[in-house]
């Protein structure tokens, strides 16, 4: 037997993913599987206080299937089993019990980015996600008691209980008990801090460059911080007429060795961009900050940006080996 419950909300963990799931009684239970991680089913009280056990079944992709007869538990009362666990250890599981307030936002950080975040009662508790940060926020008629279930990218769960209290704890670090830093989000004031530190530094690379046409294409630093890696390009207009940018493309290809060898190319997209205006006015200088995921390359690979020209032939391109960005240097000093 396994219990539900309105306020709270149970998720059964599979070793593979689930192929097809069956409920006996519709209008008392909800279950479906989580597509951001297919082992996993969340199964939910569509009734308060329903007197009737249901069932629910449960198919995996190896054939194996699970079956459960379906109860409600009580206000007040413990869930013997808060979520059902049948991967046999495959991945990590935690629980944890946490105060929340309405008059504060509680903020949780994880050992790794959530891919998956629910709540026991979405009337009473809204949730946010960034990277590996969660923020909850608590509505003043909220619940008592409800829960929270997150899942991280390595697929690892956290079961939470949350109670509504007169708190003093508004955060909560799940992180291995490192220092309380979310991995940074591209919008938020962290990164505005990194491309301010970025604006203060000096020349770091000098060989990695092109000039065609009087249009110069280089690099002239290259930083890391945490989970993010950032390219600097200066874009030097020597002629007197405009530059527009078109586009801008990134991506690894292979070296080619012989002159009828076929590359291969994966698209690698920058997800900030910073300082970078489409149009390099003739005599006129500016400077293309690109960020992205941290990043390394395999030595027979080159990363490579492409600069178009809208209406023009000016079309740019820069390589970039793996020795120079395994010298990445840190954004901040230590």
């Amino acid at each position: 037997n396994i219990y539900v419950s309105f306020d709270f909300v149970k998720h059964l963990v599979f070793p593979v993913q689930v192929s097809d799931i069956e409920v006996g009684e519709k209008e008392l239970i909800s279950a479906e599987r989580v597509e951001e991680a297919p082992h996993v089913v969340r199964l939910c009280a569509q009734s308060e206080d329903f007197e009737k056990e249901t069932n629910v079944t449960v198919v995996c992709i190896d054939g194996s299937v699970y079956t459960y007869h379906v109860k409600y538990i009580a206000n007040g009362l413990v869930d013997p089993s808060p979520n059902i666990y049948e991967d046999n250890g495959k991945w990590e599981h935690n629980d944890y019990q946490a105060d929340v307030s309405d008059m504060h936002m509680a903020e949780f950080f994880f050992p790794s980015d959530i891919i998956y975040g629910t709540q026991g009662n979405e009337m009473s508790f809204a949730l946010q996600s960034y990277n590996n940060q969660l923020k909850v926020s608590t509505a003043k008629d909220a619940v008592e008691n409800s829960n929270l279930f997150v899942i991280d990218k390595n697929m690892n769960t956290y079961s939470i209980v949350i109670r509504r209290n007169e708190t003093s704890v508004f955060t909560y670090n799940y992180d291995d008990k490192r220092e309380y830093t979310a991995h940074i989000d591209v919008n938020s004031e962290v990164m505005d801090k990194c491309l301010q530190e970025l604006r203060t530094k000096k020349r770091n690379v000098y060989s990695v460059g092109e000039v065609k046409n009087k249009f110069e294409l280089s690099m002239s630093n290259l930083y890391v911080h945490e989970d993010f890696m950032f390219f600097i390009f200066d874009l030097k207009n020597k002629s007197y007429i405009d530059y527009d940018i078109e586009f801008v493309k990134c991506f690894q290809r292979d070296i080619k060795k012989s002159k009828n060898a076929i590359q291969q190319e994966t698209t690698i997209d920058p997800i900030y961009t910073k300082d970078f205006e489409t149009k390099i006015k003739g005599k006129s200088a500016n400077r293309l900050v690109l960020g992205f995921n941290k990043f390394t390359i395999p030595d027979n690979k080159i990363f490579e940006i492409e600069l178009y020209e809208k209406g023009g032939g000016r079309h740019m391109k820069l390589a970039v080996e793996n020795k120079y960005i395994i010298r990445a240097e840190p954004l901040f000093e230590k």
